[in-house]
């Protein structure tokens, strides 16, 4: 669960074709209180905003959200969207292949020349910190990641990063959250008389419900959630994602296409601004036409892309899931893809 990829500058996708005064995606969401969390298998605590949404593994991973609107661009680091927010602690065992180092270098997203890295403390032992900022559309995005080891087995990873000029509004919150931390250490052996059941929040579930959008109808994971998705100059951009992962999501862009039919023009010159995207291929969708091209949004995250055009509505559907879970997601997105029905 552990998010092991290199992602070099984000890409900011812009769909060029038609110009729009844009999108507004609401204002970020204040923190109302924090509250404790502590994870019951490698027992590291962190403080997080009570009034936000969380997503937990036990032993692997605990993360929080802003909102549920907001999760999705954290996948991708698209240029405009809602301005969210996220703190992101992931557990790592060590061995000698995996290495504070080596953990350090897998979990830089961006172009190296990017971090600045501090020594500090935190639960009372060496660790390092990286900050990280660049411009987007919509105002300078700013990270920060922290990585430490209590016992020299097992390695704590936080991120805490956030969109839109939200910083500073959010940074004295975020100081007290670092404070809060500590440490997560080996798991210890279990008492044989007693019985510890851990829920995971579930994949994409293989019961599907419809959901539509402008001329348009789509069959959706029952258990995933509806928002609105981040795409630029639209007539309407439906995000629908799950709480297990921000990374593994449909989105159904739809596009005024009455200044341009040209699906395989509109396909190449998308495909030419996606990262690692593969060769634009035919096929059909909802009884129509269609171009699809695969690309890889992250490391362990591969997406694919589709287009088609019903009327004068152009229609772009693009399904990402992470690589460690393929079998949990991809059998189940292309199934969603393929329900697909235009009006």
């Amino acid at each position: 669960m552990n998010r092991f990829f290199k992602f070099y500058l984000p890409v900011i996708i812009a769909f060029a074709l038609i110009s729009s005064c844009g999108n507004k995606y609401g204002e970020p969401v204040e923190i109302d209180s924090l509250t404790e969390y502590k994870d019951d298998a490698t027992e590291f605590v962190i403080k997080y905003p009570s009034n936000w949404v969380t997503s937990k593994i036990s032993g692997k991973r605990f993360a929080v959200f802003a909102s549920n609107e907001g999760m999705s661009r954290f996948s991708k680091y698209d240029g405009v969207g809602f301005p969210g927010a996220k703190i992101d602690l992931n557990v790592i065992k060590m061995d000698s292949l995996m290495t504070l180092d080596s953990i350090i270098a897998n979990n830089k997203l961006f172009s190296p020349e990017l971090y600045k890295q501090e020594d500090i403390t935190l639960d009372g032992v060496p660790a390092k910190k990286f900050t990280y900022s660049f411009d987007l559309d919509d105002g300078a995005f700013h990270g920060e990641m922290y990585v430490a080891t209590k016992d020299n087995e097992m390695a704590t990873v936080l991120f805490i990063e956030s969109f839109g000029n939200t910083w500073e509004k959010y940074q004295g919150k975020f100081n007290e959250i670092v404070s809060s931390l500590k440490l997560a250490t080996a798991p210890k052996p279990l008492d044989p008389t007693i019985i510890n059941v851990e829920v995971e929040e579930p994949a994409a579930s293989e019961n599907l419900s419809s959901k539509s959008g402008p001329g348009y109808n789509i069959m959706i994971p029952d258990n995933f959630n509806s928002t609105k998705g981040t795409g630029r100059n639209v007539i309407s951009s439906q995000n629908y994602i799950g709480k297990r992962r921000a990374d593994c999501n449909i989105q159904v862009d739809v596009i005024d296409a009455s200044k341009s039919k040209d699906l395989s023009k509109i396909a190449q010159e998308n495909k030419d601004v996606y990262s690692g995207s593969g060769a634009v291929q035919n096929t059909r969708l909802g009884g129509v036409d269609a171009k699809m091209f695969s690309y890889r949004p992250t490391g362990q995250v591969k997406g694919k892309i589709y287009f088609a055009i019903k009327g004068d509505k152009l229609y772009r559907i693009t399904m990402n899931w992470f690589t460690g879970e393929e079998a949990s997601y991809l059998p189940i997105f292309e199934k969603s893809v393929n329900s697909i029905k235009f009006d």
